[in-house]
């Protein structure tokens, strides 16, 4: 452009009444110009601000997600408080509160099954999603062999034993049959197959498939896109790993002293084949991470449940964090304040057990949220994907 001007200056001898009214004429020129410029900036930046607005929670609203974020909006503050929290059961009044409640999920333990089985989840689904409301996740926890809380239903094999087979086929085809027998009875979501790496020496040690970090990779993968190609959706445990855990959570408080780098090389290999098979959820450990946060359990602490799961993994799916009601919790917050803590952090659905300290755990969020303490954008990201999930597996109205 000043090329093009410059052009247009003269360079031969002229009348000195030329020369003012050429100065004048290309004076005109440049402020038509500049304001020429100024109305395009504004139009460009006008174009940009006016791109599709941020959905509620900081989500991209689009067609995929447009159904549950017509939910989302739907829901009461309190609603929105029991959406992010996964209850146990008492079975005597199960059906009364989930017709009370729009629950996030219900988890069925052993107990609960023995008390009522398929019949039991069946009668849950049919209250919870009556007069046309979101009806809860049935949450399932079965592992395989001695650690099936549902005895009737398969996998007779533990992790364990599928690999020492080695064989990523057998872990698909174990993992596909158990989801098949939970679908059929009523169940949407199960906590398992495990992703952690574990040997001899740890507390879940025949919990999982193996100690050897590519083994345990390849068969978690293959297990996933068993239970994805059923319908039922499979979320992985401990992220970010339990396998080297001091003790057992569900007992007692436990820590993971790895350094950052033998984390990444030993255990969240396992959760990135997990994630790239398509695991749609993920559990969060309630162990302390000396790498990341050696005072905060993972499922509560932001530099794991956002700066590790979601910021460096890119994971995008639903996190739920490992029961509050384990004796890790309750020898220190206790489960009102962790689940608190737990939403806080990034984790987006609470599990917990106890039926008396979920309904706790629901009225602490609710409260945390009136206060500021839980941001209302972190509160209606965490109820979003939970909805999403929900949507995935056709549970929305």
């Amino acid at each position: 452009m000043l090329r093009r001007l410059r052009s247009l200056i003269p360079t031969s001898p002229l009348p000195w009444h030329w020369h003012a009214r050429f100065y004048r004429a290309l004076l005109a020129a440049i402020l038509v110009l500049a304001a020429v410029g100024a109305v395009v900036s504004v139009l460009v930046q006008r174009g940009s601000d006016e791109s599709p607005a941020a959905a509620p929670g900081g989500l991209e609203a689009s067609p995929d997600n447009s159904k549950a974020l017509k939910a989302l909006k739907a829901l009461t503050p309190e609603q929105k408080a029991d959406a992010v929290v996964a209850a146990g059961i008492d079975p005597s009044s199960a059906e009364r509160t989930v017709s009370k409640a729009q629950l996030g999920g219900i988890v069925i333990g052993p107990d609960d099954w023995a008390a009522g089985g398929a019949s039991l989840v069946k009668r849950l689904r049919a209250a919870g999603g009556s007069g046309g409301r979101v009806p809860p996740l049935v949450i399932g926890l079965q592992e395989g062999g001695v650690y099936r809380a549902y005895p009737d239903l398969p996998p007779a094999e533990t992790q364990l034993d599928i690999g020492l087979g080695g064989d990523p086929q057998a872990a698909r085809g174990w993992n596909e049959s158990t989801a098949k027998a939970l679908k059929a009875a009523g169940f949407d979501v199960n906590l398992g197959p495990l992703a952690d790496v574990a040997g001899p020496a740890s507390p879940i040690a025949d919990r999982s498939f193996s100690d050897d970090p590519a083994l345990a990779s390849a068969l978690v993968g293959a297990a996933v896109k068993g239970c994805k190609s059923t319908g039922l959706a499979c979320a992985v445990p401990h992220f970010p790993g339990l396998g080297a855990a001091s003790d057992d959570t569900d007992v007692n408080p436990a820590t993971v002293s790895l350094d950052p780098a033998s984390l990444g090389a030993r255990d969240l290999a396992a959760f990135r084949a997990a994630f790239d098979a398509g695991a749609p959820a993920t559990v969060l450990s309630l162990a302390f991470y000396t790498a990341y946060d050696p005072v905060t359990p993972a499922a509560l602490s932001p530099e794991i449940a956002t700066g590790l799961l979601r910021g460096e993994l890119g994971f995008k799916g639903l996190a739920i964090s490992d029961d509050l009601s384990a004796g890790s919790i309750a020898a220190g917050l206790g489960a009102p304040e962790a689940a608190v803590q737990a939403i806080s952090a990034g984790t987006d659905l609470v599990v917990v057990d106890d039926p008396v300290l979920a309904r706790q755990a629901r009225a602490a969020i609710l409260a945390a949220a009136k206060e500021g303490t839980v941001s209302e954008q972190r509160l209606d990201e965490a109820a979003a994907r939970v909805l999403e999930l929900k949507k995935k597996l056709g549970l929305l109205p």
